[in-house]
């Protein structure tokens, strides 16, 4: 299933339908931060759902702010329509440019784990992380030594050829990244040429494109995988810093409820995290 923003000439109540994940009834039980722990203590299978909140602490860019990202990239490139447009691979095979340049800001070794990312590494030291699904591309997660965790939307780890399909680690286009020209793949002899992000549309033919799912790509297989295995398991979902608008990773909570609804142990929380955030 390839990755799907909610947008379109749709009518508004249908796009608020199909953003929006099936309503869930509050637990009464569940108010306070005691009975956060209490679940957690006596829960053996939890899956953490992260999305890009448990980041903003570390320092990366937001987009949507007024000296976000997307406002810096909109004056370079008034044709980019919308923060999202970087992210779509249509977009991306036209004019690269816009999200290479946005690469530098979040490129991998610059930030280091949150508060969040220690509190799913403690999860899984003492033996109770099912699984992290991340929305994140920025590798935190490994960082903070998370083992059991799955790039939902792939990561900066490696980049591949749009050609050819060769494949290398971060740190062999890092120096391109941030003296910020479009790095070609050094196998296909027609891409000897460097281009410059400030050199107009120019790219060269074969891009090295890091092992990011774009708008229009399809999930990792081992999403998938891990996904059809993991709901049968789970008896904790913990979603933080998501707000569940992008498919298919929003259907999580769904499938674990749909999967496990009979099991009367099964919790789901949400945790918004802060930058004070007491963990």
């Amino acid at each position: 299933m390839a990755l799907l923003p909610l947008k379109g000439p749709f009518n508004p109540l249908v796009i608020e339908i199909l953003s929006e994940p099936p309503r869930r009834e509050k637990l009464r039980h569940v108010n306070t931060l005691s009975d956060v722990v209490r679940l957690i203590r006596g829960a053996t299978n939890v899956i953490v759902l992260t999305g890009a909140g448990v980041s903003v602490s570390c320092g990366i860019p937001d987009f949507r702010s007024r000296d976000g990202i997307y406002a810096r990239l909109a004056v370079d490139f008034p044709d980019l329509p919308d923060p999202q447009a970087m992210f779509d691979i249509h977009y991306f095979r036209r004019d690269p440019r816009p999200f290479f340049k946005f690469a530098r800001e979040i490129y991998p070794g610059q930030f280091k784990p949150s508060p969040c990312h220690r509190f799913i590494r403690m999860l899984e030291r003492q033996g109770k992380l099912l699984r992290n699904y991340t929305q994140n591309i920025d590798t935190l997660e490994q960082q903070a030594g998370i083992e059991n965790v799955i790039q939902c939307h792939g990561s900066f780890a490696t980049a591949s050829c749009q050609r050819c399909r060769y494949r290398v680690p971060a740190e062999e286009i890092r120096e391109d990244i941030f003296q910020q020209r479009i790095p070609a793949c050094p196998r296909c002899p027609a891409s000897a040429s460097v281009v410059s992000i400030a050199s107009g549309n120019d790219r060269p033919p074969s891009i090295m494109k890091p092992d990011i799912v774009f708008f229009g790509e399809g999930l990792p297989d081992e999403f998938h995988r891990s996904m059809e295995l993991d709901r049968e398991r789970c008896d904790l979902l913990i979603i933080i810093g998501s707000s569940l608008k992008v498919r298919p990773v929003a259907l999580i909570p769904s499938e674990c409820w749909v999967r496990i609804q009979a099991v009367a142990g099964f919790f789901f929380l949400v945790l918004y995290p802060k930058h004070d955030f007491p963990f």
